[in-house]
């Protein structure tokens, strides 16, 4: 297939090709290149919420721990802590004025949601909002709390307890806490402070955006999971929150933050960032789900594939078009050389673009053609000296053996004193047809062609006399058709010579000619033995292969058994008549042969006849 398509076509396939794996790589690598950057940006930034969260975590710790300390610290209630036998003497002035103390020490926006001081020794519980109260206080607070186990434990710093709910009130809000020991200078263990959080403030931590599947884990430096914590939060061992939490335990590493492409327990990809809390060594963790939060890709993907698809449709028309002007040149040749033919040896190619190519190529071509055409000139010349060699050589071969003939006959006639006028008209026959094959002529009328073999035909009737017989009949409109002289009479010496070898007498010959439609025609019969149909199988070939120069040389074609005359006369046809000669050979449907040969009638211009 490759091979029916135009220079164009080859042209702009192999192009086209070429480029389209070019713009093909490039956007590949655009396109990864735009996604490991996008990817890069979601990580960066999820990285930057977190450091934002931890800060702000760490933030409400401090402040829950600022709180603590001053606590401590304050001597108005330091009197108290340590020394709670003196509580319930309190009056009602000294009882409010401890009760400011603990309110201006949270501030004035309350930053902690409760503030607790207990002491196991001596059973009481201390609260802005039950001072007058500790040992009711301290009597419900006490109830299962497991919590505080840590704090037994402690070295004295802050223990950051997980969330769990307030068992100081009857509400039981979950909250989360930051509890220390209460010790005097010599070291000992009056009891404990707590500061609450709501647990409510670590949902708020993280604001999740609502395109984007996500979750928000809080794990503390033991690795157990901080938050969500399905002991106060319902909502977080439904949502499945904590198994998930779980199944990414394994990918935090305690101690370092970073990021990572992971699992969840449903299989989902998902976007893991987590980043450890400097103060307080808890983990915070993010995990969202990797096909939303890189969504931005597929459509950044698809923007770079359509302009790329765009740039490659451009960039094919552009080639199309190129290549259709680059190939214009070879178009137009091609069209010019179409239309050169033997008589119009030119390309004719317009120079109105100014195509230096295509001048350059018609300037080449026009010199070729000025050579072939002088090459033409040459061999048409040297083709009519070979006809004209071909006519001397068969009118050499016909002419002496039939005046020997034509000889002896005279001879006999005068030897036995027949009609003197019969031997006169045979010397005058013989040389007319003499005179007429000596002339300079190559070409005449057919009234002058029918003379000659009339002469022909009476000079073998006086030589076979009864067992001989001849008709001419010729319309009057082919008199004056051309005809390479001799043509006629070959047909006839080859009948003599053939056709009645082997058929006694009487012979008969009959030459007629006809006009019709255009188109004359003449025909020489006889009554002999015909040919046989290999034979003349083989002479039709030999006739259309001279007309379709089959490769075979002329030499080849014009020689052969018992053919000679016929095959180069009809070349000689050939020779004037052009293309519209025609010759046919066949048998004659009762005994015979039908030699006949014909064209088409000139007009007055063409041959200078009427």
């Amino acid at each position: 297939m490759l091979k029916n398509w135009s220079l164009q076509t080859k042209i702009f396939v192999t192009y086209s090709i070429l480029i389209l794996l070019i713009i093909a790589g490039f956007v590949a690598a655009l396109a990864v290149y735009a996604s490991k950057m996008v990817q890069k940006e979601v990580y960066t930034g999820t990285e930057r919420l977190l450091q934002k969260i931890t800060e702000q975590f760490d933030g409400r710790v401090k402040d829950m721990e600022r709180i603590n300390v001053s606590l401590l610290l304050d001597e108005n209630l330091a009197k108290h802590l340590y020394n709670p036998a003196s509580l319930p003497d309190l009056g009602v002035q000294e009882t409010r004025k401890l009760a400011n103390t603990i309110f201006s020490i949270n501030g004035p926006f309350s930053s902690a949601y409760k503030i607790v001081a207990f002491n196991f020794e001596h059973r009481y519980a201390l609260s802005p909002q039950s001072v007058d109260n500790a040992e009711a206080l301290f009597q419900a607070g006490l109830e299962s709390i497991p919590v505080f186990a840590p704090l037994a434990d402690g070295d004295g710093s802050f223990t950051l307890l997980p969330p769990h709910l307030d068992n100081w009130s009857q509400l039981q809000v979950p909250v989360f806490s930051l509890s220390r020991k209460i010790k005097d200078t010599a070291g000992k263990e009056y009891g404990y402070i707590e500061v609450q959080q709501r647990y409510s403030d670590l949902a708020r931590l993280y604001e999740p955006d609502p395109a984007i599947d996500s979750e928000f884990y809080i794990f503390d430096a033991s690795g157990d999971l901080f938050y969500p914590r399905p002991s106060v939060d319902v909502s977080a061992s439904v949502s499945g929150s904590a198994e998930d939490a779980a199944f990414y335990k394994r990918y935090v590493v305690i101690g370092s933050s970073g990021s990572a492409t992971v699992r969840n327990s449903a299989g989902e990809p998902m976007l893991l960032a987590y980043r450890q809390s400097p103060l307080t060594g808890h983990v915070l963790a993010i995990a969202q789900s990797r096909e939303q939060a890189l969504a931005s890709v597929g459509r950044l993907n698809a923007l770079i594939v359509g302009a790329g698809l765009l740039f490659l449709l451009a960039t094919l028309l552009v080639l199309h078009r190129s290549s259709k002007r680059l190939t214009l040149p070879l178009r137009t040749l091609g069209s010019s050389l179409k239309q050169v033919t033997l008589s119009n040896l030119a390309l004719n190619i317009d120079h109105s673009d100014k195509n230096n190519e295509l001048q350059q190529l018609d300037r080449l071509f026009r010199k070729m053609f000025s050579r072939l055409q002088l090459s033409i000139e040459q061999l048409t010349e040297a083709g009519e000296r070979e006809a004209k060699a071909q006519l001397l050589a068969l009118q050499s071969q016909i002419n002496p053996h039939f005046i020997h003939n034509t000889l002896a006959t005279i001879g006999a006639a005068a030897k036995h004193g027949e009609q003197p006028e019969k031997v006169a008209e045979m010397c005058r026959q013989l040389s007319s047809l003499l005179r007429y094959t000596t002339s300079s002529s190559d070409f005449v009328r057919v009234e002058d062609e029918i003379e000659y073999t009339r002469n022909y035909l009476n000079l073998l009737k006086y030589r076979y006399e009864e067992h001989f017989e001849f008709e001419i009949d010729i319309d009057s409109e082919l008199k004056n058709i051309e005809l390479p002289r001799i043509t006629i009479q070959p047909f006839v010496e080859n009948a003599m010579k053939h056709a009645f070898a082997s058929v006694p007498p009487p012979w008969h010959i009959r030459i007629e000619g006809r006009v019709a439609d255009g188109r004359w025609e003449i025909s020489v019969l006889d009554d002999g033995a015909g040919a046989d149909e290999a034979a003349l199988e083989s002479l039709k070939a030999r006739i259309e292969a001279l007309f379709s120069r089959d490769g075979r040389s002329e030499e080849e074609l014009r020689t052969g058994p018992d053919s000679l005359g016929i095959v180069n006369t009809y070349a000689r046809l050939m020779l004037l008549h052009g293309e519209s000669a025609t010759m046919k050979i066949e048998n004659a449907p009762e005994r015979g042969l039908k030699v006949s040969f014909g064209g088409k009638i000139k007009t007055g211009t063409e041959d200078g006849h009427v």
